[in-house]
């Protein structure tokens, strides 16, 4: 006997939760099944809120473990393109950092599609719809003190602060701020420029995952299916009727709603005959709608820098280097979640900076009109700084060292998503093309150039035995050859199944995330942004 329901919605991560969540509450009379590939992601073990870092290899039941394929301007190498899967997709591995980004992205969004949903006004009061957010401890609001106003206080996400800053961070904090940089008391506003003190999509040492926020409990008209691959979508001319996946087939009255990602979504429509017909001849999948699937992938590039600093300047050593500390807080943290894995490695000095020295630049005075004014905007930042990440695994746990995170902004490079094959087992073929514009390039350059300053500062430079990772030189060469020789993925895929206007060549969504040229299928994930979002 088939299986029929009213909607199917393919993908139980950070969008598939909620919006099963929203209507399974909103349309009572609606049958809906949610699918998705992976497990349940129960284990409260992957959740210990100052091990975030490392989840992404220790839980590897929650990860798809993806490469790129070899970035052409990054040596050639193979990029961790780590992807969540199980329920929770991505938020049960990524870092948890809770940043909206700025309201001229969400402005431009909203121009590009002629829907003022997208606007920042808009947009802003649906995250405080999504927020129960916890206000930051009193000892740190000189650094932190976002408006009440501006936050939820009952939603079902919970967002907060570690109970206190890690040893070093408020130092950091007050040499990036002498150094002239405006303070941020909210990075969360919807304009993140400045010094400020990170967010976390977590409360009381606990990352909170998307499944945590919407699907506890679940309501009584969904059904979760887990540990099934969709593999793609049934058609009946034009219209989405139906998945297809283990050799088994479950059909929907109404819609379809993809909810895979950047990279898995795309993938699903290349199998089920939309894409452009070149690939999908090469493949030899029947057409069923031409569209640029998969292609427009916009991500995040990141370096990092490792300082080793004078004994006693964190307390992250007196913690690693003892196996009976850190088992006797792993021990604390299960039985109330307090203790040091609720603090070291939980809470950064956040900056995002803006760079008179690339507006400056040829490379920025090339850039189409539009892009350079939405570039310039007060908003919109051209780097992000963070301190006090993850512990670097090539020091020894016994030498007190600082990592930084050096993230580029506002990429213009276009990279792809592909099929390897017509296997749905296979991953595709991912390339961010990292680094392929020039504007990238000269970004690159002088964000590290940028960062390197605010370390040479002698407040900071005074406990600085010698960098254990960073560039031979100064020289534009050398930054350049730096990021390319170590620069990854911050995992901020987006753009590849694009929302935009039917006039547009690139569009394969419209503005209610309906893919065009068919009926009865829609995708809601990050794949749709037509801005890479900060």
């Amino acid at each position: 006997m088939e299986e029929t329901f009213d909607i199917i919605i393919v993908g139980g991560g950070t969008s598939g939760s909620a919006l099963a969540s929203r209507l399974g509450n909103e349309l009572k009379n609606h049958s809906i099944l949610l699918i998705e590939a992976g497990g349940k992601n129960q284990d409260i073990n992957h959740q210990i809120l100052g091990e975030r870092y490392s989840s992404f290899i220790t839980a590897p039941e929650y990860n798809w473990g993806y490469k790129t394929i070899p970035q052409t301007n990054l040596q050639k190498r193979e990029l961790d393109y780590s992807r969540g899967k199980g329920l929770g997709g991505s938020t049960s591995i990524n870092f948890g950092v809770w940043t909206r980004g700025p309201s001229k992205d969400y402005d431009r969004w909203a121009v590009l599609v002629e829907d003022d949903a997208w606007k920042w006004e808009n947009v802003s009061n649906r995250f405080k719809k999504i927020e129960t957010y916890q206000q930051p401890p009193s000892e740190v609001t000189y650094y932190v003190s976002p408006a009440s106003t501006a936050h939820g206080s009952n939603g079902p996400v919970e967002v907060g602060f570690p109970s206190i800053l890690e040893a070093g961070v408020q130092e950091f904090l007050d040499i990036a701020l002498a150094s002239g940089r405006p303070k941020n008391l909210d990075v969360n506003s919807g304009n993140p420029v400045g010094v400020a003190v990170n967010a976390l999509s977590a409360q009381n040492g606990r990352r909170v995952t998307s499944s945590d926020a919407y699907l506890s409990p679940v309501p009584s008209n969904l059904t979760i299916l887990t540990d099934l691959m969709v593999e793609r979508v049934i058609f009946d001319g034009e219209k989405a009727v139906g998945i297809e996946g283990a050799e088994k087939k479950i059909f929907a009255r109404k819609d379809i709603i993809l909810s895979a990602g950047a990279v898995d979504s795309p993938k699903i429509l290349l199998l089920s005959g939309i894409g452009l017909k070149e690939e999908l001849t090469k493949h030899k999948i029947p057409l069923v709608a031409e569209l640029p699937i998969g292609k427009n992938l916009q991500d995040h590039i990141f370096t990092t820098f490792t300082v080793l600093r004078k004994a006693g300047s964190t307390d992250r050593p007196a913690f690693y280097s003892n196996p009976d500390t850190v088992k006797f807080a792993r021990e604390q943290w299960l039985k109330d979640r307090t203790g040091p894995l609720s603090i070291l490695q939980c809470a950064h000095c956040i900056c995002f900076f803006k760079l008179d020295r690339v507006f400056q630049s040829k490379e920025f005075q090339h850039l189409e009109e539009s892009t350079q004014k939405h570039i310039l905007a007060e908003t919109v930042p051209t780097y992000e700084f963070l301190s006090h990440v993850f512990q670097d695994p090539k020091i020894p746990v016994t030498d007190d060292h600082i990592t930084f995170v050096i993230a580029p902004m506002n990429p213009q490079s276009l990279g792809s998503v592909t099929l390897r094959s017509t296997d749905p087992k296979d991953s595709a073929l991912i390339d961010p093309n990292f680094l392929n514009h020039p504007y990238d390039r000269r970004v690159a350059i002088e964000s590290i150039r940028d960062a390197l300053e605010i370390l040479d500062d002698p407040e900071f430079s005074k406990d600085t035995l010698s960098f254990a990772d960073g560039p031979r030189g100064r020289s534009d060469e050398e930054l350049l050859e730096y990021m390319q020789s170590t620069g990854s993925s911050m995992w901020h895929a987006s753009g590849t199944v694009k929302m935009g206007l039917a006039s547009n060549p690139t569009t394969c969504v419209d503005k209610n995330f309906r893919v065009v040229g068919v009926q009865n299928l829609r995708v809601v994930d990050m794949s749709v942004a037509p801005v890479n979002v900060k």
